[in-house]
């Protein structure tokens, strides 16, 4: 016994010999190598599925935060009635400047009701730093209550009526912005208090006392080197909502009689290079645009 354990011992002292070796190492080498094709494939799968979910993502959250702006908002300035397929989007935010009511019920704000000649109250012809009309010009004219940026100042106050025949309605007013010469709208008690065109201020549009201080703050949405930004209606920043993005275009259409109301097709398509490119596009109804103020239909 002791001598087989001893010839043992010795084979254990001896180790592995050269072919023993080779061999060792050629299976290792082996499963090294299937285990990196392994590793790279999931990493590579990984990478992709990580992509595709930002992607998706990023198209899915722009198109909520642009269509549940239109519907909410009370005027669409772009697209419109001069052009009517465009790479920007802008509306009005629906910000409650004046934070009034009516019949004080928080369920019922009273917003853009009491706009300036200026109505984005920025200064500029149209919105500040865009083409409103879609000729390539921006900011064209250099007159500030030109609301549209076709040259004629005040042409379209809030009748329900395209006045100068451009295809969009109500979209240039006065400080007296339904045009009627009274405050408010003529012969109506326009905030609820008793009394009816008090004051006696035109320009005083929903009757408060005060003139032009709930203007339209517009959100608006754009491309640059392949970003989609959007523009806060509360300060005017600029963030980056969307990256890699192929396409963004916004069509309107315009309300048909007896057939269909205004509705804009947006359509925005991403592609990073690394996943499916991704295009996601919806038929968005604007609610608030004939009755312009009061409740806010989402």
């Amino acid at each position: 016994m002791a001598k087989s354990r001893d010839h043992i011992r010795v084979l254990f002292k001896r180790g592995f010999s050269l072919v023993e070796l080779l061999l060792a190492i050629t299976i290792m080498s082996f499963v090294a190598a299937v285990a990196s094709v392994s590793v790279s494939v999931f990493l590579k799968s990984h990478a992709y599925s990580t992509s595709q979910t930002k992607v998706y993502s990023e198209s899915v959250i722009a198109m909520e935060r642009m269509g549940e702006g239109v519907r909410t908002s009370t005027f669409l300035l772009i697209p419109n009635g001069n052009a009517t397929v465009r790479d920007v989007l802008a509306y009005s935010g629906g910000v409650n400047d004046d934070n009034d009511y009516y019949f004080g019920d928080p369920l019922f704000p009273r917003i853009d009701e009491d706009i300036s000649a200026d109505a984005g109250n920025d200064g500029q012809p149209g919105i500040d730093l865009l083409d409103d009309d879609g000729d390539s010009s921006t900011d064209e004219g250099g007159d500030a209550t030109d609301d549209d940026e076709d040259g004629v100042a005040d042409e379209d106050p809030l009748d329900g009526l395209d006045n100068d025949g451009d295809g969009t309605i109500d979209e240039d007013g006065a400080a007296d912005f339904d045009g009627d010469g009274s405050p408010g709208i003529s012969g109506m008690d326009d905030d609820g208090d008793g009394f009816v065109d008090e004051g006696g201020d035109p320009t005083d549009d929903d009757e408060d006392g005060s003139s032009g201080e709930d203007s339209l703050n517009i959100t608006a949405f754009r491309l640059s080197n392949g970003d989609l930004l959007e523009r806060s209606a509360i300060d005017g920043s600029e963030t980056v909502i969307a990256e890699n993005v192929t396409d963004f275009t916004v069509t309107y259409e315009p309300s048909v009689a007896g057939v269909s109301a205004p509705r804009v097709l947006i359509s925005l398509s991403l592609d990073d290079g690394v996943s499916e490119p991704v295009t996601v596009t919806e038929y968005v109804y604007p609610r608030n645009t004939v009755q312009r103020t009061g409740k806010r239909v989402r």
